[in-house]
C-alpha cells in the first residue's frame, strides 16, 4: 500500500471514530436530560462535523500525522494522546462560545474517552502494519564501526536490506568502512538532503568532530528532516536499548535514575488490585492441578527455586511442578527441551496453557514478583550472564515479573544475541514502565496463551532447569562457537 493511501485510512478511521464518539455523546446527553432523541438536522450535523474538524486538526497540528514520526511507534502515539487532549479542550471551549451545543457533563466526559481511547487504539493497530512504509531514507554521521553495529541490528528489525551511507568523522576512506555501510562524502551528503528533504532521516553518533559534520546536521535541520541520535532513534523504533559490543568493549547508556516511589507505589498497588481480583479464579484451578500432579506422579505438587528479583534480591519462586521431581537435582545441568522425556503428561498440559505459573501470584502479594517486568534468573545464570554481558544487571533496577516485554517478543534462546536481544527489550521496559505498558504486555500475554503460542525455554513459561542463557553466555565471552 502506497504512503498517501495509508496515510488517507488513517485520518478516515480517525474522523469516522469521532463521528461515532460524538453521536454516542448526543445520545447520553439526550438520556441524561430526558430529552427526546436528536434528530440529524442541519444544526446538528454542523455541530457533529465541527467536532470531527476539530479533533483532526489538533490531531495535525500536534504532529500526529506529520511523515516523520508514523515510523516512531511510541513517539507517535504520545503525539497522538497529545493531539487528543487539545482537541478535547478546543471542543469545550466551541461549546461555552455556541450555547446552543452545550452539552451535559457526563455527555462530554464519555465524548472525550471514547474518542480518545478510540483514536489511540485505531493508531496502535495502525502502526503494527503500516508503520515500516514510512520509514525515511537514512544517512549516517560520525563513527563509521558504532554507526554499522547500530544500522545492522536496526535493518535486521526494520527488513531494510540496502547499507547505511556514512559520512565519516574518523577520515576513513571507502575501502576501510565496515560491513553495511558505504562512503558518503559531505558534498553528496550535503545534495542527498536537498534531494530528499523532509523524507530523509539523519543519524548521528552524539559526536561533531568537524566543521563538515556540524554543517551536515545544521542543513538537516533547516530542511526539516529528522536528525536523530543514533541511539534515541534504535530505542524509539525498536522496542529495545540500545547495547553493542565493539571490538571487545560494551556500548550501552546507563540507566540514569532507578523508577521513583510514587511509579513504584502506584505499580505495586496495580499489581495487588489485579492479582486479588483474579485469586477466586486462579486458587481453585491450581487446587485441582496440585490434586493431580499428587496422583500422577510421586513427589510435591509444588516446585520452589531461588531467583534473583528487584535489585538483586533473593527469594523463593513457586510454580506448579511439571517434571519429575528428581529431573531438577541429578539432571540440573540440563535444560529443558522439546518432547523432554523429564516433563511428565500432566506436566505438558500445564505447561501448554500457563497453569503451571498461577502460584506466582502468591510471589506477587508478597511483593517478590510483579505481574509484569523482566523475567528473573537462578542466581548461578545470573552471576555467569553478570560477568560477560556487563549491562544486564541493570534489568533489575524494576520489579521482575510473571511476564515482560522481552516475552512477549522472543522466544527461546539459542545463541548469545539472543541473550543479548531479550537484555535490550528488558532495559527498555525498566527505562519506560508504565501502567499502560504493563497493561498492553498483559493483554499481549494473554492473547498468546488464548493461541497456545507462547514460547519455550526463558520466556513466559518459566523452567526449573534454565541454563542454557548462561551457559551460552560463558561460551561466546571465551571466544568459542555458540551454536
Amino acid at each position: 500500500m502506497s504512503r498517501r493511501r495509508s496515510l488517507a485510512l488513517l485520518i478516515i478511521a480517525d474522523a469516522c471514530w469521532v463521528a461515532l464518539s460524538v453521536r454516542l455523546a448526543l445520545a447520553v446527553d439526550s438520556w441524561r436530560r430526558s430529552l427526546p432523541s436528536m434528530s440529524l438536522d442541519a444544526w446538528y450535523l454542523l455541530h457533529w462535523l465541527t467536532i470531527v474538524g476539530i479533533w483532526l486538526a489538533a490531531l495535525a497540528l500536534c504532529g500526529a500525522y506529520d511523515r516523520r514520526y508514523l515510523a516512531l511507534r511510541g513517539r507517535n502515539l504520545s503525539l497522538t494522546m497529545f493531539g487528543s487532549a487539545v482537541a478535547t479542550a478546543a471542543s469545550a471551549v466551541s461549546f461555552y462560545l455556541v450555547p446552543a451545543w452545550h452539552m451535559s457533563r457526563s455527555a462530554f466526559v464519555s465524548l472525550a474517552l471514547t474518542a480518545l481511547l478510540g483514536v489511540v487504539l485505531i493508531r496502535a493497530v495502525w502502526l503494527a502494519r503500516e508503520r515500516r512504509v514510512y520509514l525515511p531514507e537514512f544517512l549516517g554521521v560520525g563513527d563509521p564501526e558504532l554507526l554499522a553495529h547500530v544500522w545492522r541490528d536496526l535493518a535486521r528489525v526494520t527488513g531494510a536490506a540496502c547499507p547505511l551511507p556514512v559520512v565519516s568523522s574518523n577520515g576513513d576512506s571507502p575501502s576501510r568502512l565496515p560491513a553495511g555501510t558505504v562512503s558518503c562524502t559531505p558534498r553528496s551528503a550535503l545534495e542527498t538532503l536537498e534531494r530528499h528533504g523532509r523524507e530523509l532521516a539523519v543519524l548521528s553518533d552524539g559526536t561533531i568532530p568537524s566543521s563538515q559534520s556540524a554543517r551536515i546536521l545544521t542543513q538537516a535541520s533547516l530542511n526539516g528532516s529528522m536528525v536523530a541520535d543514533v541511539f534515541t532513534f534504535y530505542e524509539s523504533y525498536t522496542g529495545r536499548a540500545p547495547i553493542f559490543r565493539i571490538e571487545g568493549k560494551w556500548i550501552f547508556r546507563a540507566q540514569h535514575h532507578a523508577p521513583d516511589h510514587t511509579a513504584y507505589f502506584t505499580k505495586r498497588l496495580f499489581d495487588v488490585v489485579v492479582t486479588m481480583l483474579l485469586l477466586p479464579l486462579t486458587i481453585p484451578v491450581v487446587a485441582i492441578a496440585a490434586v493431580l500432579i499428587r496422583l500422577t506422579s510421586p513427589g510435591p505438587a509444588f516446585f520452589v527455586q531461588r531467583r534473583v528479583g528487584y535489585r538483586g534480591h533473593e527469594f523463593s519462586l513457586l510454580k506448579l511442578r511439571t517434571m519429575r521431581p528428581e529431573a531438577s537435582t541429578a539432571e540440573e545441568g540440563i535444560w529443558t527441551r522439546p518432547d523432554d522425556p523429564r516433563v511428565t503428561p500432566l506436566g505438558r498440559l500445564l505447561r501448554a496453557t500457563g497453569i503451571d505459573e498461577l502460584p506466582q501470584l502468591w510471589n506477587v502479594l508478597r511483593g517478590d514478583l510483579s505481574l509484569v517486568g523482566p523475567r528473573p534468573e537462578r542466581p548461578d545464570v545470573i552471576r555467569q550472564l553478570d560477568s560477560v554481558l556487563l549491562p544486564y544487571m541493570q534489568r533489575h533496577v524494576v520489579p521482575c515479573g510473571i511476564t515482560g516485554w522481552a516475552q512477549i517478543h522472543r522466544g527461546s534462546d539459542v545463541h548469545f544475541e539472543d541473550v543479548l536481544d531479550k537484555t535490550r527489550l528488558d532495559l527498555y521496559y525498566a527505562r519506560h514502565f508504565s501502567l499502560w505498558l504493563d497493561a498492553v504486555i498483559l493483554l499481549r500475554t494473554f492473547q498468546m496463551l488464548l493461541a497456545r503460542a507462547r514460547p519455550a525455554p526463558s520466556s513466559l513459561v518459566t523452567r526449573e532447569t534454565e541454563t542454557t542463557p548462561a551457559q551460552r553466555a560463558v561460551v561466546y565471552a571465551n571466544g568459542r562457537s555458540t551454536g
